[in-house]
């Protein structure tokens, strides 16, 4: 049995978390929920969520503040402004906290939905799956685990153009035949220069991250 996708919702606002629990839960989501930036934090260090919905307006730290806290840790898991301030007004901040879209308030439970549900993690076999019976599961689960590094590894390039395209070509020469065609075109052009696909190569990658899901640990390495 495939276990139900986890989601963090972070709102000071006991209301909005009670609401968009219900919702999200009764779409088959696991939700757990924190009031505060810095519990988000705490949160996302002890579990790998498929998806962070992030209020903005908050108390000592606020979502943006808490989001690209998160980024800075290595965080790569999706990240989503929900908030009652409007998309204008929050826009140019989303992409410089390493946010990956936006949710605005108030919200009615098909609007909650289709924003999360791209982010989703498939229950489906990937297409990778297809070349097992070519190198072997063992080869391809390997292959798919550098991949995750490499993306991971990508998502921390610094503000260099130069570094960012190396990078980029890297990851968007693998893409492609592993499965992920939408990340190989857009990580193709950023490493052709088309500097303004940034953003979109951000977001394809996290999206690829959370179908990858989390590595798998081995003993030594499991997390209390």
């Amino acid at each position: 049995m495939v276990e139900n996708p986890s989601i963090l919702v972070v709102d000071d606002e006991a209301v909005n978390r009670g609401i968009a629990s219900v919702m999200l839960g009764q779409a088959g989501w696991h939700v757990d929920t924190v009031e505060d930036g810095a519990s988000a934090i705490l949160a996302v260090r002890r579990r790998a969520y498929a998806l962070v919905l992030m209020d903005i307006q908050m108390p000592d730290m606020d979502g943006f503040e808490a989001a690209a806290a998160i980024r800075g840790e290595g965080g790569t898991m999706p990240i989503v402004a929900f908030t009652a301030l409007s998309h204008t007004e929050t826009a140019g901040r989303l992409h410089g906290a390493g946010m990956d879209g936006y949710i605005g308030k108030p919200f009615t439970a098909p609007e909650l939905l289709a924003a999360v549900e791209p982010w989703r993690p498939s229950a489906r076999p990937h297409d990778s799956a297809r070349l097992a019976a070519l190198f072997g599961e063992a080869e391809i689960l390997a292959m798919l685990g550098r991949f995750r590094d490499q993306l991971a590894d990508a998502l921390t390039a610094p503000d260099d153009p130069g570094e960012r395209r190396s990078r980029a070509h890297r990851v968007a020469g693998i893409a492609g035949t592993l499965g992920f065609p939408e990340v190989s075109r857009i990580w193709l052009a950023v490493s052709e220069g088309e500097d303004s696909q940034w953003e979109a190569a951000r977001v394809a990658a996290r999206k690829a991250l959370a179908e990858l899901g989390r590595p798998q640990e081995t003993p030594g390495e499991a997390r209390p």
